[in-house]
């Protein structure tokens, strides 16, 4: 029996690389959208606790200095929370981007694992039919061997 040879092997670990390599690329794009998301949470947090100070502050009496100080600094977070949503942003955008490569590349593997079934399931059926053939020629054989061996003490 002929044993089984895909003929598109090479296409097949291509495609296998190239939805490995595309599902790492979308690993890391999420991993860098979770640490943008976390950055500007942790923004938005310390601009709270920033406006939080400030409203003590106002209560309690605070000198013009001291308020200028505290709103450049509130400016700077405010900055900083603008910054982390844009790269925010950014981040979605590289995650759907790497999601549709993702995407794409096990599409065609899965196209070359369809080919590869189909491949296979037609050579188990030429290797059934062939078996088949085989046995059937055996069959034929024996059977015409043992009609046409007579005894000798028979006269027929």
């Amino acid at each position: 029996m002929k044993a089984f040879h895909f003929t598109l092997e090479a296409v097949g670990t291509l495609r296998r690389l190239q939805e490995q390599k595309s599902m790492e690329q979308y690993s890391r794009c999420l991993a860098a959208k979770q640490q943008a998301a976390e950055t500007l949470e942790a923004a938005g947090r310390e601009l709270e606790a920033s406006w939080q100070e400030w409203r003590g502050r106002l209560a309690a009496g605070v000198t013009g200095m001291e308020a200028a100080r505290i709103q450049s600094f509130q400016r700077l977070l405010m900055q900083r929370r603008d910054e982390g949503a844009v790269a925010l942003e950014a981040a979605e955008r590289r995650a759907g981007s790497a999601l549709h490569a993702m995407l794409l590349a096990r599409q065609q593997r899965e196209i070359v694992d369809k080919f590869f079934d189909r491949q296979k399931a037609r050579h188990q059926r030429d290797q059934a039919r062939a078996e088949q053939k085989f046995l059937d020629d055996l069959g034929g054989r024996r059977g015409s061997s043992v009609l046409a061996w007579k005894p000798a003490d028979n006269p027929l």
